[in-house]
């Protein structure tokens, strides 16, 4: 059976074409067959009020309007409503004046103060509790001094065993010796491929 209901007929008043795929226009949402889809075939009424795109400077999206809007008024709209983004404040390192971003900002675990990364340091930001750490050690409170006695070798006598290794090492080394020419190699492999490559 053949169904009368789909598709729709084309809106402008000569042709009236029933169409299965019509076409929408942008401008006044009436709906036209293909050959009267853009608005000047259509002779369409809203043909002087021409689209438009504002875009957001906070977030980036783009915001359609026609041209008998006012544009301020459309953007103050979607800042109120749907802009993600309200304006963030500018921060600056302290110390430096350098601009803080997400990728340089660091917040002292101390002070909280919030600093650009050469100044993470206490030492390098000034950080108050680095003058109250300051006075505890100046108020001369004795502390146990504790002794080590360890049977670990001093770096001098790790560096000597090392030379010693290597002189060991070095009398154990015999280089291989090619027996046409008389070159060194350090491993037979070499010999080898050296004798194949220039003596074969």
């Amino acid at each position: 059976m053949l169904d009368y209901n789909i598709g729709k007929r084309c809106q402008y008043s000569i042709c009236r074409q029933k169409d299965f795929l019509p076409y929408s226009c942008s401008l006044c949402n009436n709906e036209y067959c293909q050959e009267h889809r853009t608005p000047e075939a259509h002779e369409c009424t809203k043909l002087s009020i021409k689209k438009q795109v504002l875009k957001c400077p906070i977030c980036e999206k783009g915001i359609s309007y026609t041209s008998d809007q006012n544009e301020n008024m459309i953007w103050e709209e979607h800042f109120q409503k749907d802009c993600p983004q309200q304006p963030k404040e500018k921060k600056f390192c302290p110390i430096c004046k350098n601009k803080l971003t997400d990728l340089n900002r660091v917040q002292c675990k101390d002070c909280g103060m919030e600093i650009c990364l050469k100044h993470r340091q206490r030492e390098d930001h000034r950080c108050p509790t680095l003058k109250k750490i300051e006075d505890q050690q100046n108020q001369n409170i004795p502390q146990p001094q504790i002794q080590q006695v360890s049977n670990e070798p001093s770096f001098q006598q790790l560096l000597d065993q090392q030379k010693l290794k290597q002189q060991q090492l070095q009398k154990q080394y015999q280089p291989e010796l090619c027996p046409v020419c008389g070159m060194n190699f350090p491993y037979i492999m070499q010999v080898i491929r050296h004798v194949e490559m220039h003596h074969s």
